[in-house]
């Protein structure tokens, strides 16, 4: 059909239907000048130091052409070894441009138009998203908000179809901040067991942790899982975009590799070189130092939300999230608004998934004087 004058012939494809920015944007582009923010996950921490040093050295020292679509052997291989129960090597790790990539990389090898892959509600809104880029179809299972957004392994069980491809498991999750137990991870392989399905298992919290031990892997428990990773949270690299696809699954990876391939070439040669730090008892110290910064901050924001809002928030398990339950008050997203005249910039729950509804999510991503300044804000704004 030939488009009349003054009209684009242009279609959205069908998989691009309804994909659109993510509310946690839509917000924080709204955001007025000097505003706090509780909004987005990206660490305020500085990258260290020595990861610094060493971008500028291998800049100005070396040559920095590409390096092979799937990363430096070198890094593949560190990578490799964080994962000694998986007895994988190079072959089975792909470097991305940070973990997103990993991911839509993951649906788009594996996923046919028809197939189903389950994600958590509350989850992460990218998920749903490349889900549908890659010709899937999302189905939720619920984080019930009345256990805290604690895993429901019926819940799970109930949602799987003939249809499904995949599942996802976000630990520690974004937005909610809870860790999935061992014993959840065993029951989800249990599950799994011999269905063929492929687990993809979110871990770029993994190192943010406040729990007394580093929570598990699903891969631990389950063959058929490829692991999302990648440095942005641990290290405060969110810009140097670093991130990684693992597995057994050497074909999926092989699959996964092709696309990155053609979507990027490879990720930034001096963001890799400078990352081969990441393994070193330097970058060990940082990631102890900043879990032991965000555990403070968590708890206090956590004390603070209380006392002066008088609103109970989700107790931090990892990553650097709170859920702040404001359903005395209202809708979230009108809260939301109210903060975000306020100059604090917050996330209604729904951005998340309707189980979220009626919470905000809340980012401890500030130092105490900000975090104070950002909840004296909010109470004026919610009339507390």
């Amino acid at each position: 059909m030939i488009p009349k004058k003054g009209e684009s012939g242009f279609r959205v494809p069908k998989r691009l239907k309804g994909v659109q920015p993510t509310l946690i944007r839509q917000i924080f582009e709204r955001a007025l000048p000097d505003s706090i923010n509780f909004g987005l996950g990206e660490p305020d921490l500085p990258t260290p130091d020595f990861i610094k040093a060493e971008a500028s050295r291998v800049t100005i020292e070396e040559q920095n052409g590409y390096t092979s679509h799937a990363g430096l052997p070198a890094l593949r291989q560190l990578v490799a070894e964080q994962y000694p129960h998986l007895d994988i090597g190079i072959p089975e790790v792909c470097v991305t441009v940070g973990s997103q990539e990993a991911m839509t990389a993951a649906f788009l090898a594996i996923l046919e138009e028809g197939d189903e892959v389950l994600i958590p509600d509350p989850s992460f809104p990218a998920y749903e998203n490349c889900i549908r880029i890659s010709d899937g179809t999302p189905v939720t299972y619920r984080m019930p908000a009345e256990t805290g957004f604690g895993f429901d392994i019926d819940e799970f069980k109930n949602k799987i179809t003939p249809k499904t491809k995949a599942a996802v498991v976000i630990s520690p999750s974004n937005p909610t901040g809870r860790v999935l137990t061992e014993n959840d991870l065993k029951d989800i392989a249990s599950v799994l067991e011999g269905t063929g399905i492929f687990l993809i298992s979110d871990e770029i919290y993994s190192d943010l942790y406040f729990t007394s031990e580093k929570p598990r892997s699903a891969s631990e428990f389950y063959e058929e899982t490829l692991i999302v990773s990648g440095l942005s949270k641990s290290l405060s690299m969110t810009g140097w975009r670093l991130g990684w696809l693992a597995g057994k699954q050497t074909e999926v990876i092989k699959a996964a590799l092709t696309i990155h391939g053609f979507l990027t070439v490879c990720t930034s040669t001096i963001t890799q070189k400078a990352s081969l730090l990441a393994w070193t008892e330097e970058a060990d110290i940082a990631k102890r130092e900043a879990r032991e910064i965000y555990r403070r901050r968590g708890a206090f924001m956590q004390g603070l939300l209380k006392s002066e809002l008088g609103l109970d928030a989700t107790d931090p398990e990892g990553a650097f999230y709170t859920m702040l339950d404001v359903r005395e008050i209202g809708d979230d997203m009108e809260a939301a608004e109210k903060c975000l005249q306020n100059r604090v910039i917050t996330v209604p729950g729904r951005a998340f998934g309707p189980e979220a509804e009626g919470f905000l999510r809340i980012s401890f991503c500030n130092d105490e004087d900000r975090i104070a300044e950002g909840v004296s804000r909010m109470k004026e704004a919610l009339g507390r």
